[in-house]
Order: structure tokens, then sequence, then C-alpha cells
């Protein structure tokens, strides 16, 4: 396929509007912080998710060391939450059809990159990173459910959750039965909800899993 050529006015138009457009995510607070009622100053964002999700990448890496192109997950990651500028963060108690979703989100994919040259190479790597069938791919998504995981135990390490706070989660069948089974800690209902993503025992993010799990890792206090 022939690429178009831009001159530079061009270029920086796109480069601009592009940067605008996808920092509207600095300001697009996690919808699942809001779900649970987290009282802090400063509620995680969906562009800090990112930023999270990329910094344990590169730790994680760094310390196992796997057979991946860690560039490649860290655009797949630094991408693949670019859709919430159109459909909005989801979370996983959600009741919208997730084929639902998933088709929103591939619209609004190719709507906010359409105008870069690279956008076939980003769609593949999005796409790459929904299907997680690539090493890189499901290191990737491990990485995304295990930040969500560690800032849960962040949150409930500083005192962040109150029952009374709670929205309609309270309500979810699953939160019901973890809490017939005495589980109250909601950063431990995030670890188990995202234990079926790290089945494998020696792996890394497994062992981060189960160590989160069920005692408190920060001991900060919230202000």
């Amino acid at each position: 396929m022939a690429i178009t050529l831009k001159n530079d006015d061009e270029k920086i138009k796109t480069i601009l509007d592009f940067y605008k457009l996808t920092t509207k995510l600095k300001d697009t607070v996690r919808t699942g912080w809001k779900v649970w009622g987290v009282k802090r100053e400063r509620v995680e964002s969906v562009a800090e998710h990112i930023f999270g999700t990329c910094m344990l990448a590169l730790a994680i890496w760094s310390e196992t060391l796997p057979e991946i192109n860690i560039s490649e997950v860290l655009t797949m990651l630094a991408l693949h939450e670019t859709e919430e500028i159109v459909i909005g963060d989801i979370t996983p108690y959600d009741d919208t059809e997730k084929q639902k979703i998933k088709t929103s989100g591939e619209i609004a994919v190719q709507k906010i990159f359409e105008k870069l040259v690279a956008k076939d190479a980003y769609f593949k790597l999005i796409h790459d990173f929904d299907k997680r069938k690539t090493p890189e791919a499901i290191f990737a998504h491990k990485c995304d459910k295990l930040e969500a995981d560690l800032m849960a135990r962040l949150y409930s390490d500083e005192n962040c959750f109150d029952e009374k706070n709670y929205g309609e989660i309270k309500n979810n069948p699953k939160i019901l039965e973890y809490k017939k089974q005495g589980i109250n800690d909601v950063a431990d209902y995030f670890a188990l909800e995202d234990a079926k993503h790290f089945s494998d025992k020696d792996d890394i993010f497994n062992k981060i899993n189960k160590h989160i799990k069920g005692k408190k890792i920060w001991s900060k206090k919230k202000k």
C-alpha cells in the first residue's frame, strides 16, 4: 500500500491533533475507582494507569528477562486504552455485552488513528493485544491486569475504601459471594478476580498476585 506523503504543516497538525485528543485520558478517572467510591486527594486517571502498566512491564522484564520484544509490549500498553477516549472506561462488572464493547472499541480506535501514517501498524498491535496470541500480547495483558490489582492494594492499604461509599457494585453477585466467604478487602476482590489470568504457578505475575492477597504491602496512610 502506497503511503501518502505529507508536507510539514500537515505532519504538525496530525501530531498536535492526535496529542490533544489522547491527552483527554489524563483527565479521565478510572471508572472502577468511582464504582468503589475511592476517597483520595488524587484518584488514578486512565493515563496514569497506562503509565503504571508500562513501568510494571519494564520492571518485570528487567527482573525476569523473558524472550519478548519489550518495545512492542510498551507500544501495546500505550495504545490499547485509547479507545476509552470515545467509549469510556468499562469495568469487568459492567453488564454491557462484551461483543458490543469490542465492536465499539474497534470503531473508536479506527477513528482515533485514522490520520496517522502508522495507523495500520498500530491497529495490528491493538488487535494482537485483544487476541492475546503472541508472547508480547500475553505479557502486556498480564501487566494491564496486575497493575489494576496493585492499585487496588495501594488504595486499600491507604484506607481509601469504605463500604458506605460503594455504588451498585455492593449488590454484584460476585461481591456478595466473596463477602459470604468472609472476604471484605477490595484489593482481595481484584486479586481473586484476576487470578485466572495468571494460571501458571511459576509465572512471576501469578507469584505477585498471590503475594498481594490478604495482607498490607504499603503502609502509607490516606491524607
